[in-house]
This record gives C-alpha cells, structure tokens and sequence, in this order.
C-alpha cells in the first residue's frame, strides 16, 4: 500500500515496486522505495492498481486529485496527457531535466534499455507564449536528440499534439 506524504507518494512493498518498475513506473530509492510522481499515482489509483493512504486511511481517486491539485494548478491537464500517452501503450517519465513535463520512450522501449525520443510540454488551449519561448524548447530538444511535441489540452480534455522542429535550410 503506498503512502501519501504532502506531495510524495512512496510505495514500500517488495512485490508492487517490482511490479511498477517492471511497467516503467516511479523511482527507485535505496532499492526498498519506490517514488511515484502525482500522475503516475493518480494513475494507477484509478486504474485500481495501487491503493493509497493517507494517516492510515484509504483514498480513493476523486480525494487524491482533490488533494494534489491545489499545488499544482496545471495537474489536471498533466495528467489527461500521461493518461493519454500510457493508454497508447507509452511509457512517460518526468521530463523535469529537460524543462519539459515528460519524455517518451516509443513503444517497446524500456526505461534503462534505451532512449526517450520525444519531450512533451502540456499546455491549456489559452496557452500565449513567445517564438523565443519556442524556440528555447526545440533547440534543447534537438541538442539532446529528441523531438518536441506541444499538448494542447481543451476545455473539454481532448488533448491535440503537435510535433514542432527547426528546420535548416
């Protein structure tokens, strides 16, 4: 049974943290923690693959989003992405290094085995932003051999992706 502590969410059993690492999820600390990230909790909370507890009480996954979103307003589209891309068969991990929410591995690739191809930054349809705020993105994402996909999330969490590069003549 994992654990939410403020904004953490640590897995302690053995057996699930194989599991969960196996399918590409959380981080492994000292090799008897597993640190899950908000999505990836909420994830695997409403796909009943984990329970979670907070002082000893169980949440569900309408509580758990209650509770995170608050300290993160951009949460919930976050998560409509990494729903999206893991229910497309996608394993998503943060993409934090690279300034962007997540990278990507393609299908078939695991974490450790190879590289992520893509960086994804998730945006609400009102996102304004600057060529040079584009820019910066696209340029880090190629010096780091990765593609750059913008999610633009609606109103109504239909998630479109667009695949932006530089082009040199």
């Amino acid at each position: 049974m994992a654990t939410l502590l403020k904004d953490k969410i640590i897995e302690n059993d053995p057996e699930t943290i194989s599991y969960l690492v196996e399918r590409g999820f959380g981080e492994l600390h000292r090799d008897t923690l597993l640190l899950l990230s908000p999505v990836e909790a909420l994830y695997l909370s409403e796909n009943k693959k984990i329970d979670i507890i907070q002082k000893g009480k169980k949440i569900k996954f309408p509580k758990l989003l209650d509770i995170l979103s608050p300290k993160d307003k951009d949460l919930g589209n976050r998560y409509l992405v990494f729903k999206d891309l893991r229910g497309k068969g996608y394993i998503a991990r943060t993409g934090l290094k690279y300034g962007s929410h997540f990278r990507v591995y393609t299908k078939g690739i695991r974490v450790g085995e190879g590289h992520s191809t893509w960086l994804i930054h998730v945006v609400p349809e009102n996102y304004h932003t600057s060529i040079y705020e584009l820019s910066r993105a696209i340029r880090l994402a190629h010096s780091v051999r990765k593609q750059m996909i913008f999610a633009i999330v609606d109103s109504e969490g239909d998630i479109t992706y667009y695949e932006l590069e530089r082009i040199t003549p």
